[in-house]
């Protein structure tokens, strides 16, 4: 009997296996590498600090000038009581100002020394005649009888008059709305500090009066101004014991008017052109500016002003130094040496997931780039 071996039948299952397994294989080892490109994961958190930037500008204004305007001035003049560093006290006559009221129908006259009486018993006299008309009122100085402290008190309700009949006083008295005061004087050596303060407040006091003068002309909303000559003249000599000195002095304050709506664009722009890069841009708060007067001449109408800017500058998380791209392939170290060489990051924190990763994925959606600002 003949036997017969189906050894080529046998030999194609054998390979239709093989080939089945290799692509079985092949598919989880895609399957896995589709799984591991997927969960790789790249956080890069970067942290960074505003800086303080600062620009000025020099502009004219006046005919013919980069901003349009008017260049004006004014003399302000004024004369006032002050007292040097005392180092002792002496009794003086307080004084102050009371309001005579006559609720009768005749004019009463009242002649100096006259006498005023608080509740208290407290004396001051007229310092000069006066007449108070029927059914109506008169301001008058007055002056404590008596020198010494006593003699500062407050506002009265009513000062009665002892030199008038007695049903008289019940119509005719006087009151005080103010303290009167000067009962005390120091007593004081004046010295050259004591007159460059006083000289300090009046010199503010004028450059006010001067101001509220010139803004009276309503020329333009924006203006600047500044005293450009003062002169003092003082009645007390330095180095002499003195209770008070009277200073007299005397001002021109300078105003430029001008007609620029725009300052503050325009203060922003200067900033702007200080920025060192694309990466770099202007913080939305601290900025500000401020306008001074550089130098003028009044005959001719003209005025150089400079324009101070002052603002912050941070990092911009739009820029192209930021863009992903860049991270795609880098190393953590190689990662945070290019970021902290970037102006104004303080620090770098970055994460792979899964830990043991150690590039950054080429997938953008694997990589996040967090900016935190801090102060």
């Amino acid at each position: 009997m003949r036997k017969e071996t189906n050894l080529g039948n046998n030999q194609p299952v054998r390979l239709y296996k093989f080939i089945a397994l290799t692509f079985l294989l092949i598919t989880i080892a895609l399957f896995c590498l589709i799984v591991f490109m997927s969960s790789k994961e790249a956080v890069i958190t970067i942290t960074t600090k505003s800086d303080p930037i600062d620009a000025n500008k020099y502009v004219v204004v006046g005919p013919r000038g980069e901003w349009s305007g008017v260049v004006t001035s004014t003399i302000v003049m004024m004369e006032k009581d002050f007292n040097p560093t005392g180092n002792r006290e002496e009794p003086a006559v307080a004084t102050g100002v009371v309001t005579l009221l006559n609720e009768s129908n005749e004019n009463q006259p009242l002649v100096a020394t006259t006498r005023l009486l608080t509740p208290e018993g407290i004396l001051f006299r007229l310092k000069d005649r006066v007449l108070v008309p029927a059914g109506g009122t008169v301001e008058a100085n007055v002056y404590a009888d008596q020198p010494g402290a006593g003699g500062n008190i407050g506002p009265v309700e009513k000062f009665t008059i002892p030199g008038l009949r007695e049903d008289t006083q019940k119509v005719i008295y006087a009151k005080s709305v103010s303290p009167m005061s000067g009962g005390v004087k120091v007593i004081g050596v004046l010295s050259e500090v004591d007159v460059k303060k006083s000289e300090e407040v009046m010199l503010a006091t004028l450059e006010e009066q001067g101001k509220a003068f010139l803004s009276k002309l309503n020329i333009s909303t924006n203006t600047v101004y500044k005293v450009i000559e003062s002169k003092f003249e003082n009645s007390a000599t330095v180095g002499t014991e003195v209770a008070g000195f009277k200073l007299k002095g005397q001002a021109t304050v300078l105003a430029v008017f001008f007609d620029n709506a725009n300052v503050e664009t325009e203060a922003t722009t200067l900033l702007s052109k200080r920025l060192v890069d694309e990466a770099e841009n202007l913080s939305e708060e601290g900025a500000s500016h401020s306008i001074v007067l550089d130098s003028y001449d009044l005959a001719k109408g003209t005025a150089v002003l400079q324009i101070f800017s002052n603002g912050k500058v941070k990092l911009d998380p739009g820029s192209k130094q930021l863009d992903k791209m860049v991270f795609y392939g880098k190393t953590k170290d190689e990662v945070r040496r290019y970021l902290l060489s970037l102006d104004h990051v303080q620090s770098v924190d970055i994460s792979f997931k899964p830990a043991w990763m150690r590039t950054v994925p080429h997938v953008a959606d694997h990589v996040q780039v967090i900016v935190k600002e801090v102060e």
